[in-house]
């Protein structure tokens, strides 16, 4: 199944960036700099979140919160899993890979399963402008951030990518007319260790580069009893580089790469009632291993002409992931007469993914009238081949195949009524068709297509009755498009195809800031209504499949605070609350209306505290505790809320940094992950969560 990143795909990569480039002269206006929102540094809340040569064009004022790269450095953020530490009502999970992380936010929760032929995330992932489509796509580290933007609800014309749950937003450290670098090495428990290097410079003729890796190996927290060893290990290989052209003042190429290697153990399944007593224990004969392999072309252009900016991005993505893990979770010998009594589980997948975008905005900030617009269009292939190796060399298995085209329009007007208030309208349509294919045969359905069709409107209303007071109400409809479970046994065709979700969501909203802007607020209280929610179940250990909950409704509430003492000192802190239950939901496992939606926690609170001194010590702490969830749809497993707390304390010294870490310092137990049989706790099996991390990294800044 594996063939060539880009064999088979020259001429239409070639095609794409041609396009791209062609479509920016080399002259017009100065490009502005990379506009700030409305910073509150971790809290922000704003009408109009970046400019179109640098972020996303915002339809309507958003719930947001955004990290600085100060704070996603000082606070030991890596992957994505680590963001919910700070935002409220989003929580990741693990998505059944440890480098995998799917989030639930406002009651809407993604696919807790990756290989699942045809489903898509409900956040949209951007990192400079290039979109990760998939869940697998988003399989990465963290290297050189200039900030992370977390959007909750739908933004359909603020993004080419558009998911109905919001958008997390990343941005690197823009090159300048200095050359800069740093290399740092880390050592830690579970014999932890890792060297990481970057540099940015100019090379002369108005052209930059920038290279940023780092390599990572770490034991695994668990012991595999059977073999004595640790299991669970990480090994992590990754570079991203970057070429970046400046040939006038309005006018910016870049051209991203990124290449990287993760191998790893799978997460274990453990019986859910030993995660509960003796979680760190494994007896695995077959440990297996977990490989993931991201490479990626893109090019962005940014252009400031008279009247408006363009942004337009073109990207191609091949991610692979091949999973083997100890089918029959145990260490016992292979006996002839049961030749299940020995099982290698295996899946392997592959996705490539072309990207097509192209962002318009108004930029006459004195016109009562603006206006942005965009196009976006995806073409995204996967193929999977789920199944298990038997130890008498007998395998079952499911070559399958989706093929998923995207095309979207959007747009939207806002005027200006007065100084004080601001209406918005915009609009997106959306056509998404799939195609899926497996080798099974009759009577089984081996193949399935269709289109899913959607107009997204979205309004707004904003009152700023003073420079420190912003209030705003909003509507907007959500979309995810239906697919085929490409790989699943079944003889009737309705069960092969799920259908698409919609859902119409409320928001009311403020920001406020008080004592000079150093104390600043934030609120809102949302209710959504979703139809044909998509829900994923398990069919066995290594298959999954999605059907359609009819009738789902989330509400609740957040509220964030950010309180600066001084220069030296700043708290910070969220609460969020969510109810999410089942209003009309049956399947094959039962009749769940009025059930709460799993994974999604009642309540959330994190918090922090930064302080600085001039001496160059450093401190940080973090926590978020994690409210109650059910972990089935049955609601009669669930976890008990987990508090979860970071620290970080440091001392800088001219180029010189050295940082003592603990992530998850009191060890705390919780499941972040669960596959259910039979919603019964002897059946159901889980992983946990991270255990207690620590260490030390010495770093050197030039």
């Amino acid at each position: 199944m594996r063939r060539s990143a880009f064999q088979p795909t020259k001429t239409k990569l070639i095609a794409l960036l041609m396009c791209t480039s062609a479509a920016v002269p080399l002259a017009a206006q100065p490009i502005v700099d990379q506009a700030e929102p409305i910073e509150l540094d971790t809290i922000t809340l704003t009408a109009d979140q970046a400019d179109a040569l640098s972020g996303p064009v915002l339809a309507f004022p958003s719930t947001q919160t955004t990290l600085s790269g100060d704070t996603v450095a000082l606070t030991n953020k890596r992957t994505q899993r680590d963001l919910s530490q700070a935002i409220p009502n989003v929580t990741g999970f693990d998505a059944g890979g440890n480098r995998m992380t799917t989030f639930t936010v406002r009651g809407l929760r993604e696919p807790g399963y990756q290989s699942t032929p045809g489903v898509f995330p409900a956040l949209s992932y951007y990192i400079d402008d290039v979109p990760a489509l998939t869940t697998l796509a988003r399989a990465s580290v963290f290297t050189n951030v200039d900030s992370i933007t977390v959007l909750k609800g739908p933004q359909n014309t603020a993004f080419g990518d558009s998911r109905p749950g919001g958008a997390i937003d990343i941005r690197t450290t823009e090159p300048t007319d200095e050359t800069t670098g740093y290399i740092g090495i880390g050592a830690g428990n579970h014999a932890m260790k890792e060297v990481q290097a970057g540099i940015s410079t100019p090379l002369g003729n108005d052209i930059y580069l920038s290279f940023d890796g780092i390599w990572h190996d770490r034991d695994g927290f668990y012991d595999n009893i059977a073999t004595g060893d640790s299991y669970g290990d990480k090994r992590a290989l990754a570079g991203k580089a970057r070429l970046t052209w400046r040939p006038s003042s309005d006018t910016q190429l870049d051209l991203f790469l990124q290449h990287e290697r993760f191998s790893d153990q799978t997460d274990p399944f453990i019986p859910l009632s030993q995660l509960r007593t003796d979680p760190h224990k494994v007896s695995y004969n077959d440990p297996g291993h977990e490989d993931i392999g991201q490479d990626l072309i893109a090019l962005r252009a940014r252009q400031s002409f008279d009247g408006f900016d363009m942004l337009a991005v073109t990207s191609y993505r091949r991610s692979t992931w091949e999973f083997l893990n100890d089918g029959d979770m145990s260490a016992g010998e292979f006996d002839p007469s049961n030749p299940f009594s020995r099982v290698i589980g295996y899946t392997d997948e592959e996705v490539r993914s072309f990207t097509q975008e192209f962002r318009l905005k108004s930029n006459d900030d004195t016109s009562r009238l603006k206006w942005s617009a965009g196009l976006f269009a995806a073409d995204t292939d996967l193929d999977v081949v789920p199944g298990y190796f038997l130890h008498d060399g007998t395998e079952s298995l499911v070559h399958a195949n989706t093929s998923s085209r995207d095309l979207a329009v959007f747009g939207e007007l806002r005027y200006a009524i007065d100084p004080t208030i601001e209406i918005a309208g915009g609009l997106r349509y959306q056509i998404s068709k799939r195609d899926a294919s497996n080798d099974l045969t009759a009577p089984y359905v081996s193949s399935g297509d269709d289109s899913y069709h959607a107009l997204l409107p979205s309004v707004s209303i904003t009152w700023s009755p003073t420079n420190d007071l912003t209030a705003f109400a909003k509507y907007s409809r959500g979309f995810r498009a239906g697919g085929f479970n490409a790989h699943k046994f079944v003889t009737d065709p309705s069960e092969y195809e799920f259908e698409s979700e919609t859902s119409d969501n409320f928001e009311l909203g403020f920001r406020s800031a008080h004592l000079q802007d150093r104390l600043q607020l934030s609120g809102s209280v949302f209710y959504a209504r979703y139809d044909d929610y998509q829900v994923l179940n398990q069919l066995n250990p290594n298959v999954f499949a999605v059907n359609n909950a009819e009738r789902v409704n989330s509400y609740g509430a957040e509220i964030e605070a950010q309180y600066e003492l001084n220069d030296s000192l700043r708290l910070y802190g969220g609460v969020g609350v969510t109810h999410a239950e089942y209003d009309s939901f049956s399947n094959g496992y039962g009749n769940w209306d009025d059930k709460k939606v799993p994974f999604i926690p009642r309540y959330t609170v994190n918090y922090g505290v930064e302080y600085s001194h001039a001496s160059g010590f450093f401190t940080a702490v973090q926590g978020r505790l994690t409210g109650e969830y059910q972990l089935n749809d049955a609601n009669t497993l669930h976890q008990g809320s987990a508090h979860v707390v970071d620290a970080q304390l440091g001392y800088r010294k001219g180029n010189y940094e050295v940082v003592v870490f603990g992530q998850n310092i009191f060890d705390k137990r919780y499941v972040a992950n669960l596959y259910d049989f039979s919603s019964s706790e002897g059946a159901a099996m889980g992983s946990l969560g991270e255990a207690a991390h620590y260490g030390v990294r010495v770093k050197y800044r030039f």
